[in-house]
């Protein structure tokens, strides 16, 4: 029997996300599991970033996105040769906790399996980090990743 069939993976091209994609293969090969690879644009650093340098809002969204996609292509690439099936790779922008756990019910996941994702300094005294903050609403099982 086996006891995950839909694992989520939120990834931000971190070295902690790299490691949370990759342990997530081996548990995905372990458990016969589909994994869908998740990346989300937070709203608030897009606006914030646009507010202060010289670029179009646009142009820096669409450069985020392209970062995002080239990441999230390379470990796509990765948890594609170990022969798992990855359904899709989804990219959204918004509040990036509110999207990770409105995916993982949507897609009927019953693993979230994430890197210590989040703010530093300020930003987290104040707002909290992704992870804590998908850690408190979730309703199955987080597995964070060091």
């Amino acid at each position: 029997m086996n006891l995950f069939k839909k694992i989520l993976v939120p990834v931000d091209g971190s070295r902690f996300s790299l490691a949370a994609a990759c342990l997530a293969q081996r548990l995905a090969r372990v458990h016969g599991a589909e994994l869908r690879l998740i990346h989300v644009l937070d709203q608030t650093v897009m606006d914030q970033l646009a507010r202060f340098s010289n670029e179009d809002p646009a142009a820096l969204r669409a450069k985020l996105r392209g970062e995002a996609q080239a990441f999230i292509s390379d470990l796509h690439c990765l948890v594609h040769q170990e022969t798992i099936t990855v359904p899709e790779v989804i990219i959204l922008e918004g509040v990036p906790h509110e999207l990770i756990l409105a995916e993982a019910n949507r897609w009927g996941a019953d693993l979230i399996v994430m890197g210590k994702l989040g703010r530093r300094g300020v930003a987290h005294i104040l707002l909290g980090s992704v992870t804590e903050r998908v850690l408190e609403f979730a309703d199955i099982p987080v597995l964070v990743v060091k």
